[in-house]
């Protein structure tokens, strides 16, 4: 027999949690959520539905995760998002992969909506995420803000069909705001690289970032929603590089 831990890290997440817990509670010996200040009802619903909940301060996204992972009792571990439900025939797949598979890691595909329309194409399809591991075979990089993703040692594989359905939006104009907060946390990735970055830089990428969406990965077959996912995602490229040169430029004047 083989436990398996269901970690969430959360802050204000109430809207989808009560689904997201339903959806894992045949599959786990143990639900944990690691909050970080919770001023709405996520702790409450997590604690109604049974779940351990300890609160840490954000030590980043990576440091964040790698805080909750090494807080679970099992070594195997499901990460999920507040917003991302579990599909019922998921469940099987995932017993069976960790009792019969030799692989460290599984990624498991995810289905990405705005509302509660799917988005078919565009940089949300074949979004195939590393969410089920043995921690013992790998770590989050917790010096990661953003983009953090599980740094498997082990083999990895991907389970067949879509295991998780994903709610980021509600609607189009909650992309705004989120842009905001990822373009100035990717920036000081950029920035913390050293590596100079040119006047023309912003725009390149943020064009390259509407192609890509747009174009090749046929955002347009999307309608508006489509239009929508590479414009935000080109803003974000744009303004990541500006911001990043931005505070280059003062290091420059301060200096």
């Amino acid at each position: 027999m083989i436990n398996l831990s269901v970690v969430y890290i959360s802050k204000n997440s109430e809207k989808h949690l009560s689904q997201s817990l339903t959806s894992v509670q045949e599959l786990a010996d143990e639900i944990l959520l690691v909050d970080c200040g919770s001023t709405d009802q996520t702790t409450t619903i997590a604690n109604n539905f049974g779940a351990r909940v300890l609160h840490q301060e954000w030590l980043g996204f990576g440091g964040q995760r790698q805080f909750a992972v090494n807080a679970a009792r099992h070594d195997w571990i499901l990460m999920l998002d507040t917003d991302e439900i579990l599909r019922p025939d998921a469940r099987q797949l995932i017993f069976s992969a960790i009792s019969e598979s030799s692989a460290a890691g599984f990624y498991l595909l995810r289905q990405n909506y705005i509302g509660h329309k799917p988005v078919r194409y565009s940089e949300w399809r074949n979004d195939w995420v590393l969410r089920l591991f043995d921690r013992r075979e790998g770590s989050y990089d917790t010096q990661a803000k953003v983009h953090e993703s599980w740094q498997c040692s082990g083999p990895t594989q991907r389970l067949p069909g879509v295991s998780i359905d994903h709610y980021p939006f509600a609607s189009l104009k909650e992309m705004l705001p989120k842009l905001q907060r990822y373009a100035e946390l990717n920036a000081e990735k950029v920035y913390g690289r050293g590596r100079p970055i040119s006047s023309w830089a912003p725009m390149s990428h943020g064009l390259s970032a509407f192609l890509r969406s747009y174009i090749l990965r046929l955002g347009i077959l999307d309608g508006v929603d489509g239009a929508a996912i590479a414009w935000t995602t080109a803003l974000g490229a744009f303004m990541k590089y500006a911001i990043a040169r931005e505070m280059q430029l003062q290091d420059r004047e301060n200096s």
